[in-house]
């Protein structure tokens, strides 16, 4: 019954297609978990370790695409790239399927003007809501209303209205190629997108955390810098943050485009080092301080 009553919530929520997002999140993780679990379902699938690896690389593919892209360039405006190649990633979001940019810009600059008190559309952990919850139902938001005035601006950039109209019409017709060609890929595909997704709630989740965690990120704000660098290096765990992971960093200085604690030294995370890249190709433009 508490799976329905979060379903319900989410859709009566005002967040932007929440409901088809948290729905495709689910049967994407079905998918994932049946081919490692459920045996009949192995077989029927051909099960091998292509499988796994195929969803693993779409997983760092997507991640890499809403990280860098989603967050960096539309959301927080860090760097701007040549026309023509906003127009393209803007037309590949649906192949990340997280939801047409605009709903996350709205969401994500919300979680930044109310992050961690009243207001902030996805607390990670409060009196009704705990750590499970996040990254079972990602797209639950508890907002109230969404404050649509944070991106009038962002609707006149290249793309936008085009793909706010369109992405869902584009989801369909790319999940009915993937049917014609081969049945495998779209549940590569499925399965890719939303582990990426899950990957992304970890990170938000342990990133605003209380302060018995080991992964208590904002540690930061009480000087304890040490213990923040081992908690975002663990093991994988800075392989998977794609810089990310330097979620404090994000939050004291959320206008640097390089997360990366010693930026100043000239060190770049993962994704600061793709934006430097595009810079040299004469693709990208950095707007903001390292």
């Amino acid at each position: 019954m508490i799976f329905l009553d979060f379903y319900k919530k989410i859709y009566n929520n005002q967040h932007v297609d929440g409901f088809r997002l948290q729905i495709i999140y689910h049967i994407g993780m079905l998918i994932l978990l049946s081919s490692i679990l459920v045996e009949p379902f192995r077989e029927w699938l051909g099960f091998g370790w292509w499988f796994i690896l195929w969803v693993l690389v779409v997983q760092r593919i997507c991640g890499h695409y809403a990280t860098l892209f989603y967050h960096r360039m539309l959301c927080h405006n860090h760097f701007t790239v040549v026309p023509w190649f906003e127009r393209l990633v803007v037309l590949l979001s649906p192949m990340a399927l997280q939801g047409y940019p605009a709903g996350y810009v709205i969401v994500h600059l919300m979680h930044h003007k109310y992050a961690d008190q009243e207001g902030d559309p996805h607390p990670p952990v409060s009196a009704t809501r705990r750590r499970w919850v996040n990254l079972v139902f990602p797209f639950l938001h508890d907002s109230k209303e969404l404050e649509l005035k944070l991106i009038i601006k962002f609707m006149r950039r290249p793309g936008q209205k085009f793909i706010t109209k369109y992405y869902w019409y584009m989801v369909a017709f790319i999940t009915v190629l993937f049917c014609i060609v081969n049945y495998k890929l779209l549940f590569i595909w499925l399965a890719g997108t939303q582990l990426g997704i899950f990957m992304g709630y970890m990170l938000n989740t342990y990133g605003h955390n209380p302060p018995d965690s080991k992964l208590y990120f904002w540690k930061h704000y009480r000087g304890d810098i040490d213990s923040t660098h081992k908690a975002v290096n663990l093991p994988g765990w800075s392989l998977q943050g794609r810089g990310e992971n330097w979620h404090y960093v994000h939050h004291t200085y959320p206008n640097r485009w390089n997360f990366h604690p010693e930026a100043e030294q000239g060190k770049l995370d993962q994704n600061a080092w793709i934006i430097d890249k595009l810079v040299k190709l004469g693709i990208a433009e950095v707007k903001t301080p390292a």
